[in-house]
């Protein structure tokens, strides 16, 4: 699943674009976090694909797709997105985000250039004040760090993507992390989402805060929230179950 897809120009960069699931079933655009790929879905869309067609996009540097010379934003990320969806003619699509992908999500449907169909936003920031704890982490972490911790995943990369340059990959991510500007996470924009939103919270998640969680939740018109006990930043990868009935049950009360 996902081995195969197309590529999309878009701007400065080709994009790799894989679909999987059932082709007749209602789309659902799949957003990965920072540092991934499309395949940090699988797990999940295992449980997903005999009922959705499954589009799965690898963000910019990332996976098989080309980090270009723009500088990696997530406004960037989102026209990125954008740029996908007009071409797919997949405007209304919904969409689910993880992390980084579920702060692109956010801004998606917040900018109003998009009408998802629903949002999923799982372990994703909406705003990132200057005294949260988490920007010393994304100070302080380091390329040789992150190997250490993720070399699978990173042998992956270095093995398919078409221009592999982890360290300049990883810093250009790691800048993003630590944007303030109006490129950078959607912050009170997000009251301007209409479509339904399910937001899903570890609650061991060392990075999004269960306040975070709580206040996205807040802003948004009847917005909900799934927080997972024990749960932690990567739930989509290490237990997806703990999601899926809770997703089936958000999605089937979608009106279409």
């Amino acid at each position: 699943m996902f081995d195969h897809g197309k590529v999309i120009q878009v701007g400065d960069a080709k994009l790799f674009v894989s679909e999987a699931g059932y082709a007749d079933g209602q789309p659902i655009v799949l957003l990965h976090g920072g540092l991934g790929s499309r395949n940090d879905f699988l797990p999940l869309a295992e449980h997903l694909a005999s009922q959705y067609r499954l589009i799965a996009i690898d963000s910019r540097g990332h996976g098989c797709s080309e980090i270009g010379h723009l500088p990696m934003t997530y406004h960037q990320l989102e026209k990125d997105v954008i740029a996908v969806l007009t071409e797919l003619e997949l405007n209304e699509a919904g969409i689910i985000g993880h992390s980084d992908g579920g702060i692109v999500a956010l801004r998606l449907a917040a900018s109003g250039r998009v009408q998802p169909r629903f949002v999923v936003a799982v372990g994703a920031h909406w705003g990132l004040p200057a005294d949260d704890p988490v920007r010393t982490i994304y100070t302080g972490i380091t390329v040789d760090e992150w190997r250490s911790k993720f070399a699978q995943k990173i042998e992956r990369y270095e093995a398919e993507n078409p221009l592999p340059d982890f360290a300049k990959l990883f810093e250009a991510t790691r800048m993003m992390w630590l944007g303030c500007d109006n490129d950078a996470y959607p912050g009170k924009r997000v009251s301007a989402i209409t479509s339904p939103l399910l937001v899903v919270h570890g609650d061991d998640d060392v990075l999004v805060s269960r306040r975070q969680a709580f206040e996205l939740t807040e802003q948004v018109k009847h917005a909900r929230l799934l927080n997972l006990p024990f749960a932690t930043h990567t739930v989509l990868e290490d237990n997806p179950m703990l999601v899926v009935a809770a997703l089936h049950a958000f999605l089937a009360g979608l009106k279409y």
